[in-house]
């Protein structure tokens, strides 16, 4: 091998190198380069956040009340009896036309017995008076006393008889035959059947009377209702006017108030009412019913809200109503306000997951007033331009970041 020959190999061999070197460095400040674009730019929130604003509010003054069925039945004693059946306890539904208690009706029985046995007598009597009228118009006559040889005589001698009367001052006779067929006959007969119809009419008013006496022993549900109360048990002698038992329908329920009358001046039937119920469950009634006068020694007016009917409330319980109260010239009322979703109860206190400075979220108890609407008022614990995580999951900590984690 030549001189020249080795001067050219180890010259493209420098060249090869020099120029691998250069590709290399290349690639290296690429990777560099990217890697330094990735960490300039921010990092997409992964989880939905909500701030917190100042909204304006209206005052609102709870009142205090009771639960009640909106159609409550108390069944009483129509007469006096022994109680042969209870159609259950508290608690157990009755349907419509359902008995509900029952008196014992032994001696009234046997009086609808009799009453019966009297109407199928005058019955009777009525089909021979019927008879025994249409025998006077239009039945063949009968011989007089005396047969038929008595009744030619008759005929003969009354006509020659009624002729001579006017010249004696005397009355008119007629013969036997046509007194059968007489007006005042005719009369008799029809009087008869008249004060048949007249007793069949009675004796049918004596049955209806004894069937509403044993309808009055026996209590009906006239709707599907619940037995609220049981005021009595099997083989009690009642007297009339006792009470025996209460049924009501629970699944339409009111909320009874004694409102102030300054405050019942903004309510408007079908407006909406927060409400809360035992366990600070709240809900939004509806003002079914505002009464038309106050109550005189209290100075307030009764009004009724209306409750969901999947409520979780029973009759009797109390509950409170958040009544707007009308503004003073020129107050506004304003305070924080968070989506409803945001709430978490981990435990019995209301709290949310509040983004702090470093995009991490942090667990915070706050205090929470009315709910209006999707909003939930906030108290304490949060104030206007916070942020807030807007729907929280289960398994959520303190210190979870609320960005994705890219590798």
């Amino acid at each position: 091998m030549t001189k020249k020959t080795i001067a050219t190999v180890v010259a493209l061999l420098a060249v090869g190198g020099l120029l691998g070197w250069m590709m290399g460095k290349g690639g290296k400040d690429d990777k560099h380069t990217a890697g330094v674009r990735a960490a300039a730019e921010p990092q997409a929130p992964q989880i939905a956040t909500t701030e917190v604003v100042q909204q304006s509010l209206v005052a609102r003054t709870k009142m205090g009340g009771y639960v009640e069925p909106r159609q409550v039945v108390h069944l009483t004693a129509q007469s006096g009896g022994r109680v042969v059946f209870i159609a259950g306890r508290e608690g157990v539904p009755v349907m419509p036309g359902q008995v509900v208690v029952g008196l014992d009706e032994e001696r009234l029985m046997s009086d609808y017995r009799g009453a019966w046995a009297h109407l199928t007598g005058e019955m009777s009597g009525i089909q021979n008076a019927q008879v025994q009228l249409y025998n006077k118009i239009n039945g063949p006559t009968t011989s007089p006393m005396g047969g038929p040889a008595y009744d030619a005589y008759d005929r003969t001698t009354v006509p020659f008889y009624n002729m001579m009367q006017p010249f004696f001052g005397g009355r008119q006779m007629q013969p036997q035959s046509d007194q059968q067929h007489s007006y005042a006959n005719r009369s008799q007969a029809r009087s008869d059947y008249e004060r048949q119809q007249a007793g069949m009419v009675g004796a049918q008013t004596k049955i209806d009377a004894i069937e509403a006496q044993l309808r009055d022993r026996r209590s009906i549900a006239p709707f599907p209702a619940i037995i609220l109360a049981k005021h009595i048990n099997l083989g009690d002698v009642v007297q009339p006017g006792q009470a025996l038992m209460d049924i009501a329908q629970t699944n339409q329920l009111d909320l009874k108030l004694e409102v102030p009358a300054r405050l019942v001046t903004d309510l408007r039937p079908g407006s909406s009412v927060p409400v809360v119920l035992e366990g600070n469950v709240t809900l939004d009634g509806y003002v079914d019913q505002i009464f038309p006068g106050a109550n005189p020694a209290q100075h307030t007016v009764t009004v009724k809200l209306a409750l969901p009917p999947d409520a979780p409330a029973a009759p009797g319980m109390y509950a409170s109503a958040l009544l707007a109260e009308p503004p003073a010239p020129g107050e506004v009322i304003s305070s924080p306000v968070i989506p409803a979703s945001s709430l978490v109860y981990r435990g019995s206190l209301p709290s949310v997951f509040a983004i702090g400075p470093e995009g991490k979220v942090e667990l915070r108890v706050i205090r929470i007033g009315e709910t209006q609407g999707d909003r939930v008022v906030v108290l304490s614990g949060l104030k206007a331009g916070e942020k807030v995580v807007t729907s929280p999951s289960q398994n959520m900590r303190s210190g979870d970041s609320t960005y994705d984690k890219r590798p």
